[in-house]
């Protein structure tokens, strides 16, 4: 079990904070999202340290205001219309503070908090210099901590080919980073990241199986001569501005050849597959799942469970990214999945940059920079086509909570409403209609190239987030109230 310490960022007051005087708050909810049932409930909450301290599903309201008086505790009545759910933990997240002038902490984590998000754990690259030894970790913790933070934050480092020896490894792995991040295809020189060979991350994988850490990889595979010859082609064929172009650049044959690798190393430690888009590499999920000896996790995001490429159209580069949303039929295949579980959690592959790196203005696929934005819309857009097929409130927590906090080694503190756990609350209205931006302002550092902002037929609207007990973001005003994040190290 890995162990944790926290450093305290910007515990600054914005708003008049609740009396210290109370010992507890009991919360009441006509839904609660519990470990195995949804049902009204009550959670009492030490307000000293911000854990869970007892659970009552099946409460009603009336039985939870006596329980309070008896206790000499606050009561926090929500109501009927929403749930209150564990806090969504996002395992997948890009945060370029350090180096570039993109999302920075304070902007990503508003966003989180306005999104339900009360854990980010920030990717490796992007940052200038990128996480990839001790000393750019500590760079990179220093830039959070001057940071006014309103969710926990953690970071992953990680593996490229200068620290691939035993000693420079072991360094990063004991600096406090949560685990690795590696790519296996090419990156463009303006990532300021490098690829790793599959021998690497073979290598890599006996050297953090020691220290019980994942390494969360980039599955597509290529040399880099295939992929600038597949790129040009595709492009010659059908023009600068076709999606279908950007699609035939990246075959899934490469996500399955990355994949095949990755279930390979999970013989030494545990590995994570992150953005699956291909279902093609599902039937080696499967082996590598049931194999006793591997230990393999996967995510996929949302725009590839609600987005499929008969919906993008030319030149929209908002959602442009690697590797592409591919074809309905691929699309329904994830689906299954995310039922059977061979699919185990969803994250955001937050990825901002400035503006005019997306191509606006010429629309063009080839050239625009790839990845998604819209950390604050997660949520939203899961629920969305979730609930159009049935899935459950318990779904969503096992996506967005329950297994992102095991995969960072946080499940004994995070991701669950249940005693010792912290008291990280979402609490939303999952039957709620609407686009998101007509009753939330957008607070991710570059606004206006969202996907799910304005689209009125989003469900669910976030009410408020906890972290630790101590409310962060009102949802019905639209106003943060407390800066109350912590920089999460192991």
């Amino acid at each position: 079990m890995t162990n944790f310490t926290s450093i305290h960022c910007g515990r600054r007051m914005l708003s008049t904070a609740a009396s210290n005087a109370d010992k507890s708050t009991i919360f009441w909810s006509g839904q609660v999202v519990f470990p195995n049932q949804v049902c009204e409930g009550a959670v009492e909450v030490n307000t000293s340290d911000g854990t869970i301290l007892s659970c009552y599903p099946g409460q009603s309201k009336t039985e939870a205001d006596q329980l309070a008086k008896r206790k000499f505790a606050s009561f926090l009545d929500l109501g009927e219309k929403g749930c209150l759910s564990p806090g969504l933990f996002d395992v997948h997240v890009h945060i370029s503070a350090l180096g570039r002038d993109w999302e920075g902490y304070t902007s990503a984590t508003q966003a989180a908090a306005a999104g339900g998000i009360t854990t980010l754990i920030g990717m490796p690259l992007n940052s200038l210099p990128a996480t990839t030894s001790p000393e750019s970790f500590y760079l990179e913790k220093e830039t959070a901590g001057n940071s006014d933070l309103y969710v926990d934050v953690g970071l992953w480092g990680g593996v490229v080919p200068g620290n691939c020896n035993s000693d420079a490894l072991e360094d990063l792995l004991c600096s406090g980073v949560l685990g690795l991040k590696a790519f296996l295809s090419p990156l463009p020189p303006a990532a300021g990241y490098e690829a790793v060979s599959p021998k690497q991350l073979i290598q890599a994988a006996k050297i953090c199986g020691q220290h019980d850490k994942p390494i969360l990889v980039h599955s597509e595979l290529m040399p880099e001569e295939e992929l600038a010859q597949k790129l040009q082609l595709s492009f010659n064929m059908l023009g600068e501005h076709s999606y279908q172009a950007h699609l035939n650049s990246r075959p899934p044959e490469w996500e399955q050849r990355a994949v095949k690798v990755v279930c390979e190393a999970a013989s030494y430690c545990h590995m994570h597959v992150v953005h699956l888009s291909d279902s093609g590499c599902l039937e080696m999920i499967r082996d590598a799942k049931n194999d006793q000896h591997k230990d393999l996790t996967v995510e996929t995001c949302p725009h590839y469970l609600v987005l499929d490429s008969s919906i993008v159209q030319d030149a929209d580069t908002r959602i442009k990214c690697f590797p592409p949303i591919r074809d309905p039929d691929n699309r329904e295949v994830l689906w299954s999945a995310m039922e059977s579980r061979l699919i185990d959690m969803v994250a955001s592959d937050h990825s901002p940059c400035e503006p005019h790196m997306r191509c606006p203005e010429t629309g063009s696929m080839k050239e625009a920079w790839g990845g998604l934005t819209g950390l604050q819309y997660q949520l939203q857009a899961t629920w969305t086509e979730a609930s159009r097929r049935g899935f459950s409130l318990l779904d969503m927590a096992r996506w967005w909570s329950r297994n992102p906090s095991s995969l960072a080694g946080m499940s004994d503190i995070k991701g669950t409403i249940e005693p010792g756990k912290q008291a990280d609350f979402c609490w939303w209205d999952p039957t709620f209609v609407g686009a998101p931006n007509a009753y939330s302002r957008e607070y991710h550092r570059w606004t206006g190239d969202t996907y799910y902002a304005s689209d009125s037929n989003q469900r669910g609207r976030v009410l408020g987030t906890w972290l630790r007990g101590e409310k962060v973001y009102d949802g019905e005003s639209d106003q943060h109230l407390k800066v109350a994040g912590e920089f999460l190290e192991a």
